[in-house]
């Protein structure tokens, strides 16, 4: 019998190497094409233009746009004017209730569902013309991926998304998360081969039971590479992987799956082949355990990349990246959303602008609130300055404003390389200090580096009284000394604020800002978030609670679980020190 299984996990091991040999000859034909298309942005962009709008000049809002006519993207500026999702809603929701040819020829399959960052949840249509527009930064990316990190091929993907169908719309046609969509779209070998994990894990509502077969199975399998948007909830399973340790080891030995809560029988006979009793591998995890060697990288052994989100606001989460993964690369995920793709990963932290996904606009940061803003196209773009940027695609979005920033870093031939900044609007202004939040994330890596201590999550209010202030939400680890907090946090936290942001530094020293007000929070109330924003059905990977000003349900949900405050200092006689 275990000659047998040797000899079936070799011949696992072949197809699998075959098939990323074909992934890497198939992406080769794409970046090519890319290739070309970076020496030439401006005219790549403008026949991206001409084919959106030809195959969707007979729509309704194609004709009422008249995009019959619209040869250039000066034309296309003039006769469509800048949307966002409550100017196009009236469109969208006669398409939900099952109407045609609104504002793409062809149908969507299903409603990409989000949440964003404000306002209610979001229906973006998705049809098969947006998935070949996705795909072509995907591949590239894959392909790039793959050239940087070729052992990659020795095992399988550790991947985390969400329910491509969580209802149907009025219409007949279901909606759910795009990463559950993508993933079900996926060829069966590489459903098989690639990435095993079976779909049902996906569907256990109970936030607990889902990781721990999660983890259960990924425990039975070569993993090589860890891919998901969010690095939180890389950092939630390796919390899961620690919590759960005895009874996971204890499953593998006897060959069972003790969820916290029992699943259907469906999703057990689909897990079935990856339960089996295996003691030899029990006893390899048992050692780890009993010598603190119980991380991901002495688990997988050959992992060789971490995949996720590094920039902006989710590069706090990788603090404990280290301790988890050792010298295992992290690679950045390209910049993207729903509502479309803005970057290819180059695979060495670059990302560059998708030029051959959608078509896109840019407008410079401080011009976004004029009544008529300059727009810019890919080849106008100034490295190193910010920028909004607008998506037309496919599935009907057109010179969208989806808030991003985007900081344009350098170019690649003659195509911007980019990188998202923050959502736009989240900036608080006392009294013109400016704050985003990049600043508060850079300020807290950096004041967390500097004390030596570890957070779950953290949140900064502005507070108008006593005096103007900020407070700042705190979640700490288990561990963290409580006295150290009190002493040193909002202090250190306070002045790297400074260093982060001129205009804070400025109005601090002339007391027109107060100094930061630390506020503890019960350890565990972020996991509480998640779970109860999970049970209301937001995909994972939309789980996005700001670092500055969230959203009000965000904040009452932390302000209900403080349980002390305190001022860093007096609020009269302590200006910030950047030093």
């Amino acid at each position: 019998m275990r000659f047998l299984a040797v000899i079936s996990r070799q011949i696992t091991t072949m197809i699998r190497q075959l098939i990323y040999k074909a992934f890497s000859h198939l992406g080769s034909s794409e970046i090519r094409a890319l290739e070309r298309d970076t020496l030439d942005p401006e005219g790549a962009q403008r026949r991206k233009l001409k084919d959106i709008l030809q195959r969707n000049a007979r729509t309704k809002y194609g004709i009422d746009r008249d995009f019959a006519h619209i040869d250039d993207p000066e034309t296309y500026r003039h006769r469509v004017p800048i949307n966002d999702y409550d100017s196009l809603s009236p469109w969208i929701n006669r398409m939900l209730c099952g109407e045609q040819n609104v504002l793409t020829a062809r149908e969507p399959f299903m409603y990409a569902t989000t949440s964003g960052t404000t306002g209610s949840q979001k229906f973006i249509p998705v049809n098969e013309d947006y998935i070949k527009e996705f795909r072509h930064a995907s591949v590239a990316s894959g392909y790039f991926t793959l050239q940087h990190h070729p052992r990659i091929d020795r095992g399988v993907t550790l991947t985390v998304f969400s329910p491509a169908v969580e209802g149907t719309t009025a219409g007949g046609t279901p909606f759910g998360a795009i990463s559950g969509g993508l993933y079900l779209r996926e060829p069966s070998l590489v459903k098989k081969f690639i990435a095993p994990i079976p779909y049902s894990i996906y569907l256990i509502r109970d936030y607990e039971s889902k990781y721990y077969a999660l983890l259960r199975v990924a425990l039975m399998l070569p993993i090589t590479c860890f891919y998901t948007l969010n690095p939180s909830t890389i950092t939630i399973l390796v919390r899961r992987l620690h919590k759960y340790a005895p009874q996971l080891i204890a499953d593998i030995e006897r060959g069972s799956i003790s969820t916290p809560t029992a699943l259907d029988a469906e999703t057990l006979k689909e897990l079935a082949p990856f339960i089996r009793p295996d003691r030899k591998r029990a006893e390899q995890l048992q050692r780890l355990l009993d010598t603190g060697a119980f991380q991901p990288y002495r688990l997988w052994p050959d992992l060789q990349v971490v995949c996720c989100w590094t920039k902006a606001a989710a590069a706090f989460y990788l603090s404990d990246f280290n301790e988890f993964f050792a010298q295992t690369p992290v690679c950045d995920i390209s910049y993207g959303a729903s509502e479309g793709r803005g970057s290819i990963s180059l695979g060495d932290g670059r990302q560059l602008l998708s030029l051959r996904s959608h078509f896109f606009e840019f407008i410079p940061e401080d011009e976004i609130d004029l009544a008529e803003p300059t727009v810019l196209l890919a080849h106008e773009l100034e490295v190193g300055r910010n920028y909004y940027i607008l998506f037309t695609t496919s599935a009907g979005l057109y010179r969208y404003h989806i808030n991003d920033v985007i900081r344009v870093t350098g170019k690649y031939n003659r195509t911007p390389l980019i990188e998202f900044q923050y959502k736009g609007g989240n900036v608080c202004s006392f009294t013109g200090e400016k704050l985003t939040e990049l600043h508060v994330t850079n300020a807290m890596s950096a004041t967390l580096s500097q004390l030596g201590l570890r957070c779950r999550y953290f949140t900064l209010l502005p507070e108008f009284r006593p005096l103007p202030h900020y407070r700042l939400l705190f979640e700490a680890e288990e561990s963290t000394a409580a006295e150290t907090l009190h002493n040193r946090l909002a202090e250190t936290f306070d002045s790297a604020l400074c260093r982060a942001n001129i205009e804070y530094a400025a109005k601090r020293e002339s007391q027109r800002l107060a100094p930061i007000e630390l506020a503890m929070v019960r350890t565990g109330t972020y996991d509480a978030l998640r779970r109860k924003v999970s049970a209301s059905g937001v995909a994972d990977a939309q789980f996005k609670p700001s670092h500055l000003n969230p959203k009000d349900d965000i904040r009452e949900f932390f302000e209900q679980n403080v349980v002390e405050s305190k001022f860093s200092a007096s609020p009269i006689d302590a200006p910030c020190s950047a030093s």
